[in-house]
């Protein structure tokens, strides 16, 4: 992962949309891939904007 890496609040925002979708489309398309492709961003900044989403956000500690 970068160093000082800190996800926008667009990434939030579509790990959030992402778990408004049915189980069954989450399972078609996991969220790393979708962050990754989306942003540009690698597997780990992926995982860690989930991680921040699931702390409640990008000032999460």
């Amino acid at each position: 992962m970068s160093a000082g890496f800190t996800p926008t609040p667009e990434m939030l925002d579509a790990v959030a949309e992402w778990r408004q979708r049915r189980p069954d489309e989450q399972v078609r398309r996991a969220i790393v891939p979708i962050l990754r492709d989306r942003f540009s961003i690698g597997p780990a900044e992926a995982v860690e904007v989930v991680r921040q989403s699931n702390a409640g956000g990008a000032d999460a500690s």
